[in-house]
Order: structure tokens, then sequence, then C-alpha cells
């Protein structure tokens, strides 16, 4: 049992189509999904507890920090825009071999959708069953579901899994992230290119202030959030030319402290501009300093921190519909009236359980499909069987 403890983070260990895995990008998916499960189960149990609290949950510095969780999901949108820009970034500015479209887009298509196929079958069926109501009704939602069009069909949160409007939004970048990146690093002069990154992300925030893009509908597609995938690919300008020889200071593990602060704090709820773009500020420089910092650094590649942040599809496609079957259980549990004790006590019970099970999906559902000629395998034992029944 020991052995197998041990063993577990290689196990869980992603697989690269390129083979290479960059330590820290697995570790600030931790960062990023740590807040959303943080939310989406305080959020379920402030709805369905009986605890009568000594204090409103509203006036407790739990409560604030506990509702953080949108902004693991901009962690996510800039860790995306980093990690589609290397390759194409790196055949501009570093002379790789030339990314096939054509295998990017179907690398996209075989690693990601077979999972949430999956998952959101499963979840459509325990609604359909759940709630009672016609499978034929709801079958348009299904459908619109698994081909990422659900919130631009309804503009409105799936009935079956509502995070998922954010893996829609990823969806669009990723067609989009070809044209970009070819636009950007088409541009050799590295001061150009990334004054020509900074000055559009300013214009594109600016008219996303003047239009509302940050209010529905528009915040349910890539144009309410383009900027932080956009903040993504300077970071990758950055890896590849800058920090060949990266060396850590524990001056940045304080920058890092200090801009998940500002993260925190400056953005609560609010749409004013100044606020969108400290977000947008903070979010860049804990990024760098995730990577030059010392402890920091420490932290998010440690081995376990890593193997979390590396199945956090599979966390984050899960969670949601669990943590409301979860508090069902749970909600009676308490101790004593305050707020933020019971809330630790929620956390402490939901989340080993949901990593638990994540886990153990992870290596059924989506580690499988991590593996880019998992298609050809298939088709090869596909064709083996009919031959020998043949």
């Amino acid at each position: 049992m020991y052995k197998l403890l041990l063993s577990l983070p290689s196990r869980l260990t992603r697989v690269t189509s390129g083979g290479k895995l960059i330590r820290e990008i697995d570790g600030l998916r931790f960062v990023a999904i740590l807040p959303v499960l943080i939310q989406h189960l305080s959020e379920r149990f402030e709805r369905n507890t009986s605890v009568a609290f000594t204090a409103a949950p509203e006036t407790t510095t739990a409560y604030f920090l506990a509702n953080r969780g949108f902004l693991g999901v901009y962690i996510f949108f800039a860790i995306s825009g980093f990690v589609l820009a290397l390759p194409f970034a790196a055949h501009r500015l570093k002379e790789t071999k030339k990314v096939n479209i054509g295998s990017y887009f179907w690398r996209r298509l075989t690693r990601l959708e077979p999972p949430y196929i999956i998952w959101m079958t499963v979840f459509f069926l325990i609604f359909i069953f759940q709630k009672h109501v016609a499978f034929l009704d709801y079958l348009p939602h299904y459908l619109a579901n698994i081909t990422y069009t659900h919130a631009i069909i309804y503009n409105e949160w799936s009935p079956f899994n509502p995070p998922t409007w954010t893996l829609e939004i990823e969806v669009q970048f990723y067609i989009l992230a070809p044209l970009l990146a070819y636009f950007f690093f088409y541009i050799k002069d590295k001061i150009v290119r990334r004054m020509i990154n900074v000055a559009f992300i300013v214009i594109l925030v600016l008219v996303q202030q003047y239009f509302k893009f940050y209010l529905n509908p528009y915040s349910f597609s890539i144009l309410g959030h383009l900027h932080y995938f956009l903040a993504g690919f300077i970071l990758a300008d950055l890896y590849l030319c800058e920090w060949n020889d990266l060396k850590k200071n524990t001056w940045y593990d304080l920058v890092a402290v200090l801009a998940l602060s500002s993260l925190i704090y400056s953005w609560s709820w609010s749409y004013e501009l100044i606020s969108r773009f400290a977000v947008l500020i903070s979010l860049f420089i804990f990024f760098i300093a995730a990577f030059k910092g010392n402890f920091v650094n420490r932290f998010i590649t440690n081995k376990w921190i890593m193997s979390i942040g590396g199945m956090c599809y599979t966390i984050y496609l899960i969670h949601l519909p669990f943590s409301e079957f979860f508090i069902r259980l749970t909600k009676n549990i308490s101790f004593t009236n305050n707020y933020t004790v019971n809330l630790l006590l929620q956390l402490m019970l939901f989340i080993p359980v949901v990593l638990l099970l994540s886990s153990i999906f992870f290596l059924l559902f989506e580690k499988p499909f991590m593996d880019k000629n998992w298609p050809s395998t298939l088709s090869g034992k596909i064709k083996a069987i009919f031959n020998r029944a043949a």
C-alpha cells in the first residue's frame, strides 16, 4: 500500500504529445483548480446547510475568499494561451518543426473530446432520471453541450454541468490560436512583437469595456476573455526567448504573494476598467513569479501538486455535479455556529474525496486519450478482432 501511494504521482503524470512536460504549468493548473473547487462547494454549502450561523456568511473573510473561484478560470485561460502559443512561437522564433494544422486540430479533438463526451453523457442521463424530465426535451441541450455550442445557442449555463461554459470558450480559442500565433510571432523583433501584443490587449480591453463584452451574452464567448489568452502569448514569448537559463530568486516569492493578493482583492465582481486591468497585470506578474520564485516554484513543482494539476480536466468535469450530491450527505454536519469553521470542515471532507475520485477517473477516462496514437491503436485492435472472427 505504501509503495502504491508513492507511485501515485508518476501514475498520474500527464502524457504530452511533444514529450516535454513543463512542470510549472501543471503546478499552475493546481493553483487554478483549487479556488474553483472551493467556490463551488461553498456555494452549495451555503444554500443547503441547516446551521444557524452566529454571523451572516457574507460578512466574513472566508466568504470573500471562497468566492474568488472565477480567478482560477482566468489562470486557466492564461495557461491555455501559453501552451498553445509555444509550438507556433518555437517554429517562428527558434526554427523548430512547423506545426501541422490538421494534426493540431486532430490532437485537440482526440485528446479532449472523448472524456468530455463520456462525462456529459453520464451527467445528462443522471439529470433526466433525477429531475424526471423528458429525454427529448433536453436532448438538444445535450447535443449543444457535446459540440461546445450550448452557451452560444442558449445563452445560459449547461443544465447538466454548468462550469462547461468555460470549456466552450477554450475551444473557441483553439480555433483562433493558429491565426493569432501567425500574426504575433511573424514579427522577428521581440520588442516590436511584444509591444504590438500589449497594444492589442489594451485596445481589446478598452473595446470590451465600451461595448460591455464582459456581460452576457458576450461573456459566454471568447469576446469577453481573449485578453487572458493573449497574456499567455506574451508569457510563452518570454519563456522561449528569455528564460533559457532561468535562475530562481527569493524576491520573486514576495512578488508572487503580492501579485496573488492583488489578484484576489482587485476584482470583487467589479467591472470597472482599472479593476480589469489590475487583474490582468496581477495575473501576468504572478505567472512570471511562479517560474522565477524559489519557494513558490518548489511548491508548484512538487510532484503531488503537479499530479493534481495534471488531472485538472477530469476534476473540472466532475466536481460540480459531485458537489451537488456530496452536500446532501454532509449538509447537517456542523462544528460550532461559526461559518468559517464549518466551511473549512466541509472542504476538508469534500476535497480529498473529489481528488480520490478524480484520480481514478483520470486513469480510466482521460489518460488513455493522452496517447496521440490511441485512435490508430484502437483501430488496429478492432481490425484484429474482425480478422479473427472472420
